[in-house]
């Protein structure tokens, strides 16, 4: 123990440089241009979430070549996100976008692509603005968690495929919108209630899927090289300047071959499927807010009952995030819960990045966030009331 002294340059180091790249991050997400988009459903989309998959698909190519170290550590530069939100203003439901204006366009033309008859407009005044600035304060009062995935990102949630059944008929299908009981929960607000969705998302590399693959291969008993990090590097390299150091002897038994349960392969062949889709880097945000003498608590209960139609047993599920829940311990418990809502608030109003983030493939993105079908007869859904056309040619004009 006497030695401990010669670890200290390298992790005061380090945590210089941590600092030093959070604060040229912070600068390059203050300098982001934003733009909120209103869409509005059309009548009926007629499309099954597959349309919604095939956008996710396509902005999947905002993601940059790999950034240079000089450019992360000195500029700040990230991978820029999107968040896909649904919101419920007194009864009334919204679908937005918010996006960095440098793809707005971009979003605009692949949504009319797969929804030609869909409504975008971009909104001037930010809805978080009908938030009162500060909550909870003095009438109003919040709730608010993000949610994680309960086991690895390679493991698939439930899927808009496993909302699909067979009906009279062999062209025809049955489908059962996810987005429908979210739809009613949204609807039932009085005035006053607010509740907010947010799904926040960003292309990611294909790191995950050699995680992934990586961990399925040591389930099955096949051998794989685990990486080691600089930190780890240096740390050992420091080991063996110490005197007395004795180099660890390296096992080099290959691993037996798992006998795997009939649950866990089905469990892996649905993580290969996964595997096979584009993935993202995904947070999910949601936020209730409303007069303290009408506080539903039972519209928290629905939004988490909204997640949990989207879980499978033998693979992976939604869960709340503990440190991110908006309620204080003992000691100072109303102190650190009013602390926590605060800080959430603002998490929500920047859509800033989760505090623990996931991978989700299209094929999930799309079950979660798409425009809802006819079937979704929400009172307070708005929807586009006509279609709008291009005049006839040779149409006089005065």
């Amino acid at each position: 123990m006497g030695y401990w002294w010669i670890y200290l340059p390298a992790l005061l180091f380090f945590a210089l440089m941590m600092v030093f790249e959070l604060y040229t991050k912070l600068g390059y997400i203050k300098a982001i241009k934003w733009v909120l988009l209103d869409l509005k459903i059309p009548q009926d989309p007629g499309k099954s979430p597959k349309a919604t998959e095939q956008i996710f698909a396509s902005l999947h190519g905002t993601l940059p070549p790999p950034i240079l170290w000089r450019n992360r550590f000195f500029k700040g530069h990230m991978v820029n996100w999107i968040s896909f939100e649904i919101v419920g203003i007194g009864g009334e439901t919204h679908f937005y976008v918010r996006t960095p204006e440098q793809f707005s366009k971009l979003i605009q033309s692949q949504i009319y692509a797969q929804y030609p008859d869909s409504e975008i407009t971009e909104v001037p005044d930010d809805y978080v603005n009908l938030l009162p600035p500060s909550l909870p304060d003095d009438s109003n009062d919040l709730w608010g968690s993000e949610m994680v995935l309960s086991k690895e990102d390679y493991y698939p949630i439930r899927t808009y495929p496993e909302f699909e059944e067979k009906s009279s008929g062999p062209d025809y299908v049955k489908r059962i919108d996810p987005l429908a009981s979210l739809a009613e929960v949204l609807s039932s607000l009085e005035a006053g209630e607010f509740i907010g969705v947010q799904l926040l998302v960003r292309p990611a590399r294909e790191g995950w899927v050699k995680k992934g693959q990586a961990e399925m291969d040591k389930l099955q008993g096949k051998g794989s090289k685990a990486g080691e990090s600089m930190l780890s590097k240096i740390i050992f390299e420091i080991d063996k300047l110490i005197p007395g150091h004795f180099e660890a002897s390296k096992d080099d038994k290959k691993p037996e071959q798992t006998q795997l349960t009939s649950g866990k392969q089905e469990a892996l062949k649905a993580a290969e499927k996964k595997m096979t889709k584009i993935g993202y880097e995904c947070g999910i945000r949601f936020m209730y807010s409303g007069p303290k003498e009408n506080f539903h608590r039972t519209h928290i209960s629905g939004i988490i009952g909204v997640f949990k139609q989207f879980a499978l047993q033998t693979t992976n599920s939604f869960k709340l995030y503990v440190p991110s829940i908006t309620f204080g311990k003992w000691p100072f418990k109303k102190q650190r819960e009013y602390n926590k809502k605060v800080f959430f608030l603002n998490k929500y109003k920047n859509r800033s990045l989760p505090m623990k983030a996931f991978i989700l493939n299209i094929e999930e993105l799309a079950t979660i966030y798409h425009l809802p079908d006819i079937g979704v007869r929400s009172p307070m859904l708005p929807r586009v009331e006509a279609k709008k056309g291009e005049p006839p040619v040779g149409l006089p004009i005065s």
